[in-house]
């Protein structure tokens, strides 16, 4: 894998919406690997991911709380 992709993946800051990092933050998981999973299953099925993942974005406000 290059170098500069995987150093995208693992800096929450890089990319534009930040659910995948802070999922990973949450629960203790690896940033690349968690955002690695997002990008596959939009792949597989990107409607029901990306109504899943906007969603996600509503609450994480309250998951905070």
């Amino acid at each position: 894998m290059n170098m500069g992709i995987e150093m995208r993946l693992k800096n929450p800051r890089r990319l534009v919406c930040g659910v995948a990092a802070q999922m990973a933050t949450k629960f203790g998981w690896s940033c690349m690997w968690t955002r690695l999973a997002w990008m596959v299953s939009t792949l597989i099925n990107p409607a029901i991911t990306l109504l899943i993942y906007f969603a996600l974005a509503l609450v994480m406000d309250k998951w905070e709380a």
